[in-house]
């Protein structure tokens, strides 16, 4: 009898360890529908846009792209994991469509098993996943993660799950949007929480190619006269000298040559978020490094003329969507595209910009 307890008890831990140690399975969200409420917000949408001209092959850019429907899901007893909002169906499930776009998980570069999650904290209510992959970053926060919240604007929640807020430009918008700061859950990469109820909006956009309807609400959010930056000049030159990577060496002489045509020159992380926004409208022509700050072109008029000069980092981003905002684009290829490249500081050919100027200033580009 104590053989066969002593069996028994080391098959129930077998059993226990070999479900903790299991990876969570990545699924279509189609496989999932019995474990959570589906409630679709947007048919697909397709664009279609003249092709980036610096592209380096057919493939290297995407001028048609198809951009999934949008959706909610609410899940009872749903988890939500880390600062990326990684939500947990019936507690071994990820849904495919729920995933970034890029995330490491999708190519199997990062692993999510059972036994490595931290001990999960149960949270009373209704949790709203707001976060994801990338959300450090500029251009994903202010085009994919806060246009989440219109998604959202029918539904009652009680708590928002965001990352940990380390930006200034986090606390900004999510301040005039109106977002409650009492309901934020602030996650950080070992947050792993039990929600009574989740609920988690899809993706809003294919990452880099963003429908009108964001761009839409965007303005409507965000764009307000504000007199204290109206002097801000028509024609504006971004700086990179405090960025964090892909600073240009010799941008002091690249300005030079643009600051007799009347461009002031300007470091958008000596700006408010505001500021920035009312820098963008008030100009008529755009120059700047290839970066997260030109997402601020959304808050452009149309017609508005834009220069992007490229150095190693191949991104046609911002030529689709200054053509989703009726926006006037030219581009500079100053290096060689690299593959996986785009961190690297380099110096500029003078040349390559003083031809530039010279071409554009015979047709009136600058006036």
């Amino acid at each position: 009898m104590n053989i066969l307890k002593r069996a028994l008890v080391f098959m129930c831990l077998f059993l226990v360890t070999k479900v903790q140690g299991e990876t969570l399975q990545i699924v279509s969200i189609e496989r999932l529908r019995t474990y959570l409420t589906y409630i679709k917000i947007h048919d697909p949408i397709r664009l279609k846009f003249t092709s980036f001209p610096l592209a380096s092959s057919y493939s290297s850019t995407w001028a048609s792209p198809v951009l999934p429907k949008t959706f909610i899901v609410k899940i009872p007893n749903g988890r939500v994991y880390s600062q990326n909002g990684y939500a947990i169906i019936a507690k071994k499930y990820l849904a495919r469509e729920l995933l970034w776009q890029w995330s490491p998980l999708k190519k199997k570069k990062k692993i999510l098993k059972q036994h490595t999650l931290p001990v999960v904290r149960h949270v009373k209510g209704t949790v709203v996943v707001l976060t994801q992959e990338g959300h450090d970053n500029y251009y994903h926060w202010i085009t994919e993660i806060l246009p989440k919240l219109e998604l959202l604007k029918n539904i009652d929640y009680d708590w928002i799950y965001l990352p940990r807020l380390n930006h200034a430009f986090q606390h900004e918008t999510l301040s005039l949007l109106g977002v409650d700061r009492r309901k934020i859950i602030e996650a950080d990469d070992d947050t792993f929480i039990e929600a009574e109820q989740l609920i988690v909006p899809s993706y809003v956009s294919k990452s880099c190619y963003t429908p009108r309807w964001v761009v839409d609400y965007l303005k409507q959010k965000f764009i307000h006269s504000d007199p204290a930056v109206q002097s801000m000049g028509e024609k504006i030159f971004i700086s990179r000298q405090k960025a964090a990577y892909r600073r240009v060496i010799n941008e002091d002489q690249i300005f030079s040559l643009f600051e007799p045509l009347g461009f002031k020159r300007y470091n958008l992380e000596d700006l408010k978020f505001s500021e920035q926004i009312q820098l963008f409208r008030n100009a008529k022509v755009i120059v700047a490094f290839h970066g997260a700050g030109l997402t601020n072109l959304v808050f452009s008029q149309p017609g508005a003329r834009i220069v992007e000069i490229f150095q190693e980092h191949e991104d046609d981003s911002y030529c689709y969507l200054s053509q989703t905002l009726g926006l006037r684009y030219d581009c500079i290829k100053t290096t060689k595209f690299k593959k996986d490249g785009g961190y690297t500081s380099t110096t500029v050919p003078l040349d390559i910009i003083q031809d530039f100027i010279d071409r554009k200033f015979k047709v009136g580009f600058f006036t």
